[in-house]
């Protein structure tokens, strides 16, 4: 089985699979190639390390007995009363894949790098237990009680958290494909850089939850509380499901959504990423290397909520540089050799739809000349 995932993942990356446009729908060119490159990247290293990384996660973990087991918690359960008395469970590196346990107190306990693939943890006590770097694929976690739980680094692929409770708990890093975390509480959760796609939180307890760099691909936070929690520069989000969230105080600065999938929000207000108000200079790269200095007028509209979608109804041409730096006349768009940027000129969009939040209505800039270098010369790069 082993052999075939590495030989998908092989195939994957030779037919260039990401290079279809099904995987692109509503990104900008600099956000297709990014993604491009990440997941190519990331299924070489799959390639590179499922034959090593995987196999010596589950060949360096021990097998327990269900006697040792009982010993070991036993002990635990002693010193959970008196310090002084009993241990502390350690089951770190051990194999517990389908064990089945339901119910039991493993509260701060000693958990990383353990194996629980597919195990019942359904209703069991995981309250500030380490459970980082643990390989939890499939695990049944309903109904448990993980308050400040570690699941840093951890893999919880298609694991079932339901109706969880627990505040502060830490899923650094975590990988979550596929997770089930519909209606439950977890309150100030730290999804820091935390693989989330295809995840569902509906109706769950997620206010001041940290999203914060994090790859939230396809997942759902339908009537989720998500009241001051942090999705700055997650990404992947255009397909999230927010419908009916509540978002009062959530910072959502540098993401895009589909405003379609915002019906019902409350209290979300999202902060433009260019200056709202007042006159500023902007830049835009054109044909031939060349790159024009604007300036977007005071009664300018103007949208965009992150860096690559920054969009105004009209601009001043006050400079023209040409690939050398050299002062020039003019500059041809890159998506339309027939608009022109003409020093002195203002160039006005067809119209800008300010309350469509990943469109391309609107003329595109970036705020520092610097940003320019990123953007190649294609006629589909930047869209007037």
């Amino acid at each position: 089985m082993l052999f075939i995932l590495r030989e998908f993942c092989k195939w994957l990356i030779d037919v260039d699979i990401f290079a279809h446009p099904y995987f692109y729908t509503n990104l900008t060119n600099k956000e297709m190639r990014d993604h491009k490159e990440c997941e190519i990247n990331t299924l070489k290293g799959v390639y590179r390390y499922m034959g090593i990384t995987m196999e010596m996660t589950v060949l360096s973990q021990k097998k327990i007995e269900k006697k040792e087991f009982d010993k070991i918690m036993e002990d635990h359960r002693e010193w959970l009363c008196d310090k002084e008395k009993g241990k502390r469970a350690n089951l770190e590196d051990r194999d517990l894949s389908e064990w089945n346990l339901s119910g039991i107190d493993f509260s701060y306990a000693d958990m990383r790098h353990v194996n629980l693939s597919k195990a019942n943890l359904t209703g069991a006590n995981l309250s500030h237990v380490n459970l980082s770097n643990g390989f939890l694929h499939r695990a049944d976690i309903r109904e448990a009680i993980i308050e400040g739980a570690d699941f840093s680094n951890a893999n919880l692929t298609a694991a079932k958290l339901e109706k969880c409770k627990g505040n502060r708990v830490r899923f650094v890093n975590a990988s979550m494909w596929d997770c089930e975390l519909q209606n439950a509480v977890l309150p100030r959760a730290n999804f820091f850089l935390a693989k989330v796609c295809d995840c569902d939180y509906s109706g769950a307890d997620l206010e001041s939850a940290i999203f914060t760099y994090s790859d939230l691909d396809n997942s759902i936070f339908v009537d989720t509380n998500l009241k001051n929690a942090t999705f700055r520069f997650a990404y992947r989000t255009y397909w999230c499901d927010f419908k009916n969230a509540d978002m009062t105080g959530t910072d959502m600065l540098g993401i895009n959504i589909d405003p379609k999938l915002l019906k019902g929000v409350k209290g979300l207000y999202r902060p433009l990423y260019c200056p709202e108000d007042g006159s500023f200079i902007a830049w835009k790269k054109c044909r031939e290397g060349k790159v024009v200095k604007l300036l977007i007028p005071e009664h300018a509209k103007r949208k965009g909520y992150s860096l690559d979608s920054c969009r105004a109804s009209e601009v001043v041409v006050l400079e023209v540089y040409d690939k050398n730096g050299n002062s020039v006349d003019e500059a041809s768009s890159i998506r339309d050799k027939k608009i022109k940027y003409v020093k002195g000129q203002t160039v006005k969009a067809k119209r800008v739809d300010e309350n469509c939040y990943g469109d391309v209505t609107g003329i595109y800039f970036v705020l520092s000349r610097e940003e320019t270098k990123n953007y190649a010369e294609k006629e589909d790069e930047e869209k007037d």
